[in-house]
């Protein structure tokens, strides 16, 4: 079943994203609206179009990636901040798909504030703004369930051979996928090259070489993602296994497990577990 945090976080970032998109078809032509091709508040355009385009496009990919983790990750405690961070990425999406489209955000509500030059923006750009604003606000008011959270289990790994071999496979996963929609990529980049009559190999030699650099270090995150993950599993796993061991031995406590933590019906087992035990000592 959907936890209510990562359902309210996903419903956010999907109104956020379609709210983006019909605004700006709609306000496709207008006297306000023009196309950002730089960073925030359109600094930095005088870079090269495709450096911008290519820079932006992949660190908003790898912020979704992260949005997705996090909200997997985070305490359920942490309501509105999973609503700021849901908040967050589709706003980022949202200015990454316009800039896959157009080479730029397109920008076009004004606003004009004293003693400073006028500044245009984009719906994306507002919900960026108010998810930090939230993400900002809880990270100071719930710093002691963020920072250091007591229901939640360190990094040490608990099962490091199976944890490590997971996290492999979850790299794996994510390198094959990567390669799969590069070779897709490439080959799309060739032929309309072909097209248009270009020969140089340049252009493709260097989008392979970018593309492979972003599937490395996408892959090392993947990896990493997966020793995160691999705690909910292999904590609770070895929880029942201790317990087991020390209900055998005559100490009949009870299971509890931790907050996220998979397998969550062990709980269940172990009291059935121990009164059958119980009842067959008596």
């Amino acid at each position: 079943m959907f936890k209510k945090g990562l359902l309210i976080s996903l419903c956010l970032f999907f109104v956020a994203l379609i709210v983006d998109f019909v605004w700006k078809m709609n306000m496709a032509v207008g006297e306000t609206t023009h196309i950002n091709r730089g960073f925030i508040f359109g600094t930095l355009q005088d870079l090269p179009a495709s450096l911008t385009l290519v820079t932006l496009c992949s660190m908003g990919g790898l912020l979704v990636f992260v949005y997705v983790l996090l909200i997997t990750l985070l305490s359920s405690e942490l309501l509105i901040l999973k609503a700021g961070l849901g908040l967050l990425a589709g706003g980022v999406l949202g200015n990454v798909i316009d800039r896959a489209i157009h080479g730029g955000t397109m920008d076009f509500i004004p606003m004009n504030l004293p003693y400073l030059p006028p500044i245009v923006f984009n719906p994306a750009d507002a919900f960026q703004w108010v998810g930090a604003l939230i993400i900002a606000v809880k990270l100071i008011t719930k710093e002691k369930i963020i920072w250091y959270p007591e229901n939640q289990r360190g990094f040490a790994l608990i099962n490091p051979k199976e944890q490590i071999k997971f996290a492999f496979k979850f790299s794996a996963i994510s390198i094959c996928t990567c390669l799969v929609l590069g070779l897709f990529a490439l080959s799309y980049l060739t032929l309309t090259l072909q097209s248009i009559n270009i020969t140089s190999k340049s252009p493709i030699i260097g989008f392979a070489l970018s593309y492979l650099a972003i599937t490395l270090f996408f892959a090392a995150v993947s990896f990493f993602s997966g020793l995160l993950l691999s705690q909910r599993t292999a904590g609770p796993l070895y929880a029942f296994e201790k317990y087991v061991e020390d209900l055998l031995s005559g100490d009949e406590r009870e299971l509890k497990l931790r907050e996220g933590d998979n397998f969550k019906h062990l709980e269940i087992v172990a009291a059935n577990l121990r009164e059958h035990i119980t009842k067959k000592n008596n």
